[in-house]
């Protein structure tokens, strides 16, 4: 079919951080939408979209005339807002709640400075599209959808389509045709009259012309300008906003897609990994944060929402589609992107601590006689959760290492000193302070420290010898730019590193940790194996001293499942895979399941990426080195260096023997973890007040809990009743279909 109209949107692709620093990509949303609004004033018919609520709000605070420009051109629908989001997020890796958050302070600030609700999801540059993203899309109030990647050569799909959430939601969506924008270098008419004459020739009835200069700014180039209002002397073209396309072909009877959008730059999954690993830590902070807040208001929490609000907001640019994949220049990633995350990860764990500390000022310890620990559950579901932090183990210097911890009711769980980071202590008596405990849901808990006369047995290694027997460390030859430009898998395996021996590390009742050495050219790495009591999952902290330049490491587990289907995480959803051996995402679990619907795989909160094949292995991607923003077939010259190499260390969960429908569960209870405080005996408890939030079944996901909404995830396959409860008393109930997400108002 070829197309009868050409609907030209006009835009200008503006990365804010990409082969440039932040102050270089502010400078071009002024100057860029400076010569935007002249051209349109010149120019009646033209019309322009433009995304990105942090665009809009830089622009008001440093030229309010643009600002008041943009805003009558908005008014006089000529300016068109799109995208909804603080920015052009990553939409593969990035996790769901998240993108619900780019969606809340993004769209809130379009209703406050524009009165306007931006219902056209954009982007129009990430990397691919996670399976949870149409659901996403659609509970948040889009219904209408813009994106490029995957292309033509990388997935064969329509250009226009329903695309179907795991829900049963929809969104109506475009997949631009050939760029997001023209070319800057284009000498001669006849290249854009060429450009515009194939999407007559091979595009959909309805076709978009994506017009206007892009990725480091520059507006509407009048001669080009020019040149397309030639061309549409002889053709049927039309300046229209994407409002206006979307109106023209919704009615249309369009195919349907489901599932996730990929395949196009597998190498984005695991690229700087130090992003991804910061990201993920400030991420947990924030949401921990806001929990407590709905716990215990006190005067100052609307102080505390604003600084939560305010983190959020600069916190939420760092998920741009050029910074958590891993493809900007280093400089970036030393600077504002560590600044700006660092920033988030600042207030949410002062706004944490403060709240922690007033529960351990009246919260009953009186019954504490040599100090204790305070322990939070963030989770409104009860969980077994491990502690772990460096202190004191003889503090009062008895001569008797601390063994146990205690609580007001008498209940006494087993405590253990494992090595601290350093091997010195104040009194020589330093350690890394372990145990784990039952919590129940928002569960707060008390423990005195406590020497007692009876120990269970050690731990011992047999779990960890069992699983080093189906580990190995496959590595591959990595031919790929940053990015994994064309690539299914990032290499080609040259060999496996070289085992050299076991080290037991440490062995108590509480946990047991086993080494195992290896070593890979010039390259020496461990692998920690932890079992703690009561968790049947085996914590691994894996750390190297690398060298290797392009050499990229893999995990490889034998699942013992061969064939079979693979589960994955993916943005509040879950995803079913067949093992093919090409470089894939994941959010925070990946699993291989057997005919039994038993499951065996990796719990991770940092880590994205992982081939699989039919014999049953699935192999986690740990280390990627590749130089900084390389782009092929441009090599580099190399000043940038290196990302990944030297000194890394990279965390995960193993799982194995859980059934399919416990993964998303289980995921959440490991990752997230439980927050502690050090105390001494303050309160007898009569002052304490906090609300206690729980949330049933377990199926039903908490994705967040903060004073303004509950946000529930039906991690499940079938429909589940839930109740939300507030001090034991029912707030909220109901029914949630197969993979629903909910949002309730928590007053």
């Amino acid at each position: 079919m070829s197309a009868k109209k050409l609907y030209v949107i006009a835009n200008s692709h503006m990365d804010p951080i990409w082969l440039w620093r932040l102050r270089e990509g502010r400078s071009t949303w002024l100057n860029t939408c400076r010569s935007v609004v002249r051209m349109l004033k010149k120019y009646p018919f033209l019309k322009f979209c433009r995304s990105s609520s942090s665009c809009y709000e830089w622009i008001e605070a440093c030229d309010p005339a643009l600002f008041a420009g943009i805003r009558e051109l908005v008014d006089a629908g000529r300016w068109e807002l799109v995208g909804g989001w603080v920015e052009q997020s990553d939409t593969i890796i990035t996790p769901g709640e998240v993108l619900f958050r780019q969606a809340e302070f993004g769209k809130r600030y379009f209703r406050e400075r524009f009165g306007k609700e931006v219902r056209i999801g954009y982007s129009v540059d990430s990397f691919g599209q996670n399976a949870g993203l149409p659901k996403i899309l659609n509970a948040t109030g889009f219904d209408r959808y813009v994106f490029m990647r995957p292309m033509a050569e990388e997935k064969s799909m329509p250009y226009l389509f329903r695309w179907r959430g795991d829900d049963g939601s929809e969104v109506v969506t475009l997949r631009i045709r050939q760029a997001y924008c023209t070319l800057p270098g284009w000498k001669e008419k006849q290249e854009l009259f060429d450009w515009i004459d194939r999407l007559f020739a091979e595009g959909d009835e309805h076709q978009t012309f994506f017009f206007g200069v892009g990725d480091h700014g520059g507006g509407i180039y009048e001669k080009q300008l020019n040149w397309l209002l030639e061309a549409a002397e002889t053709r049927a073209i039309e300046f229209s906003t994407l409002e206006h396309y979307f109106d023209v072909i919704e009615t249309m009877d369009l195919p349907v897609c489901e599932g996730e959008l990929t395949h196009h730059s597998p190498g984005c999954y695991s690229a700087v990994s130090a992003v991804k690993q910061q990201l993920a830590s400030a991420e947990r902070a924030l949401f921990k944060a806001e929990k407590l807040v709905l716990e215990s208001p006190g005067p100052d929490a609307e102080a505390d929402k604003k600084r939560l609000d305010d983190a959020w907001n600069q916190f939420l640019f760092n998920y741009f589609h050029d910074v958590y994949p891993g493809t900007a220049v280093k400089k970036a990633f030393e600077g504002e992107v560590r600044d700006l995350t660092g920033y988030a990860r600042w207030i949410a764990s002062s706004i944490l601590e403060k709240r922690l500390g007033r529960y351990a000022a009246r919260a009953k310890s009186d019954f504490l006689t040599e100090g204790g620990v305070l322990l939070w559950n963030p989770l409104p579901v009860p969980v077994r959760a491990l502690f772990q932090f460096d202190t004191f183990a003889d503090p009062n210097c008895n001569g008797e290492h601390f063994n146990a911890l205690r609580d007001g009711d008498g209940a006494v769980v087993p405590l253990q000193f494992l090595r601290a980071a350093t091997p010195y202590g104040p009194n020589n008596a330093w350690g890394r302070a372990t145990a784990v405990v039952d919590l129940p849901p928002s569960g707060l808990r008390i423990f005195a420290y406590s020497h007692e006369a009876n120990s269970p047995a050690a731990l011992g290694f047999e779990r960890q010898k069992a699983a080093f027997a189906r580990i190995a460390f496959p590595i591959l030859a990595d031919v790929g730019d940053t990015w994994g430009h064309g690539l299914a898998r990032l290499g080609e395996t040259i060999g496996e590193a070289e085992w050299i021996c076991f080290e037991e590390i440490d062995n108590g009742p509480a946990a047991s940790c086993l080494r195992g050495r290896y070593r890979w050219k010039q390259s020496e790495f461990q692998l920690d194996l932890f079992a703690f009591a009561g968790i049947p999952e085996l914590f691994a902290r894996w750390r190297a001293e690398w060298h290797e330049k392009d050499d990229t490491v893999k995990f490889c587990w034998r699942t013992g499942i061969d064939g079979g289907e693979l589960l994955s995480g993916q943005a509040a959803a879950l995803l079913s895979r067949t093992p093919d051996a090409c470089e894939q995402p994941f959010i925070d679990f990946v699993a291989a399941a057997g005919s039994d619907g038993k499951t065996s795989g990796i719990l991770a909160e940092a880590l994205h990426s992982y081939d699989s094949f039919g014999s049953g292995e699935l192999r986690l991607t740990l280390l990627r080195p590749v130089c900084y923003a390389e782009h092929l077939p441009h090599r580099l010259h190399g000043d940038e260096g290196y990302a990944d190499l030297g000194e890394v260390e990279q965390e995960f969960w193993i799982c194995d023997g859980r059934p399919a429908t416990e993964l998303p569960v289980t995921a959440r209870e490991r990752l997230w973890g439980a927050e502690h405080l050090e105390i001494t005996a303050a309160s007898d408890g009569a002052e304490l007040l906090r609300t206690v939030w729980s949330v049933e079944p377990p199926e039903v996901i908490a994705l967040c809990q903060n004073s303004r909404v509950f946000r529930l995830w039906n991690s499940a396959a079938e429909p589940k009743k839930f109740r939300i409860c507030r001090d034991g008393e029912e707030f909220a109930s109901g029914t949630l279909a197969p993979a629903e997400i909910r949002t309730l108002p928590a007053r």
